[in-house]
C-alpha cells in the first residue's frame, strides 16, 4: 500500500545484572581461613617447634652444667663442672702491657694470676695471684645460666598446656581455639625475650664501675696486694673473657688521668651456647610469625 507508514519494534531481553560483590562475604572469608589456618598450626606446628627448641637448650644446659637449674622435665643427668684454664693476652698495642691466666669452675672465678705493667714496681711489672676465700662469680655467665633454666621451664610449661588442649589424642576432639592461639603467642613472646636476655648477658660487656672494683672483695684478695692507684677487673664481652686493668695515672700521662690495659681469651663454649641460642630463637620467631599472621 503506497503511503502506508510500517513501524518495526525491536525488542531485545537481556540477562539480568549480575549482583554487585559483597564486600562483607569476602572478609568473613579470609577471616574463616585465617581462623582454620591458626588452629592448624596449633595442632600440627607447636609441638614440633618446641620439642626441637628444647632439645638446643638441653644440649646448651648440658655445657653449661645447669641440670640443677633447668626444668626436671628435661631430664638432663647431672653432672659436676671441671675447671678451666684460660690464657689471656692483650689483641692490640704490646701484648707485655697486660697478661692474666684465670681458671673457672662453671661461673666462678677459681683463681687469677696478673702481670700488669707497673713502673713503680720492681722491675717494671706488677705481678700477683689471687686465690680468693669468697666467692667470686663471673655475674654474666650466672645471669645466662639463670635466663636458660627460666626458658627450659616456660617451654616445658607450655608443651604440657598443649598436650592438656590436644585432650585423649585418639582423634576426638581438642580444645584448641582461637584464645589459646593468641595466648600461646603471648607466652612465645615472652620465652623470646628471656632468650634475648640470655644471649645479650654474655655478647654485651658488662664492666663494674671504678668505686665499685675499689670495693669488690674477690679483687682485694691479690697477693701481694693490689697498688692503691691500680684495680683488676674481669667479665665477659661477645663469648670473650677479658681482663682489664685500670690505672691513675697523671692528665699529663692520660687525658682522662687513667691508663688501661685488656686482655682476652674466647671462651669456646660461650660461642656453642650462643649457636644453639640463635637457632632457638629463629624457630621461635618463625613460629610467632605465623601464628600472628593469623591473628
Amino acid at each position: 500500500m503506497e503511503g502506508q507508514q510500517q513501524s518495526l519494534t525491536i525488542t531485545t531481553n537481556y540477562p539480568p545484572a549480575p549482583l554487585s560483590p559483597n564486600p562483607q562475604d569476602d572478609r568473613d572469608k579470609i577471616r574463616q581461613n585465617k581462623d582454620d589456618e591458626n588452629l592448624w598450626i596449633q595442632r600440627h606446628d607447636i609441638e614440633k617447634t618446641l620439642h626441637g627448641a628444647l632439645g638446643h637448650l638441653k644440649t646448651c644446659c648440658t655445657i653449661l652444667n645447669l641440670s640443677a637449674k633447668c626444668d626436671e622435665r628435661l631430664k638432663i643427668d647431672f653432672s659436676h663442672g671441671t675447671t678451666e684454664k684460660y690464657q689471656l693476652m692483650s689483641r692490640t698495642g704490646s701484648s707485655d702491657n697486660l697478661k692474666a691466666s684465670v681458671t673457672l669452675l662453671d661461673d666462678n672465678v677459681i683463681q687469677a694470676e696478673v702481670t700488669v705493667k707497673y713502673p713503680k714496681a720492681g722491675g717494671g711489672y706488677y705481678r700477683a695471684v689471687a686465690q680468693p676465700d669468697v666467692q667470686w662469680k663471673l655475674q654474666q655467665l650466672q645471669d645466662l645460666g639463670n635466663h636458660i633454666a627460666r626458658v627450659t621451664i616456660m617451654l616445658c610449661d607450655l608443651q604440657e598446656e598443649l598436650q592438656f588442649l590436644r585432650g585423649n589424642g585418639d582423634g576426638g576432639t581438642d580444645s584448641f581455639s582461637l584464645s589459646t592461639g593468641k595466648r600461646i603467642l603471648d607466652e612465645l613472646k615472652v620465652t623470646m625475650n628471656e632468650i634475648s636476655l640470655a644471649r645479650n648477658s654474655i655478647m654485651l660487656p658488662r664492666k663494674r664501675s671504678l668505686l665499685e672494683l675499689c670495693y669488690f672483695p674477690p679483687t682485694r684478695k691479690f697477693v701481694p696486694p693490689l697498688p692503691q692507684d691500680q684495680l683488676i677487673s674481669f667479665y665477659i664481652s661477645c663469648c670473650r673473657l677479658v681482663c682489664a686493668s685500670y690505672q691513675m695515672v697523671p692528665k699529663t700521662v692520660h687525658p682522662q688521668g687513667l691508663s688501661v690495659f685488656m686482655a682476652e681469651s674466647q671462651l669456646p663454649h660461650l660461642d656453642e651456647v650462643i649457636k644453639h641460642l640463635n637457632i632457638v630463637m629463629t624457630i621461635l620467631q618463625k613460629l610467632i610469625n605465623y601464628l600472628s599472621a593469623t591473628m
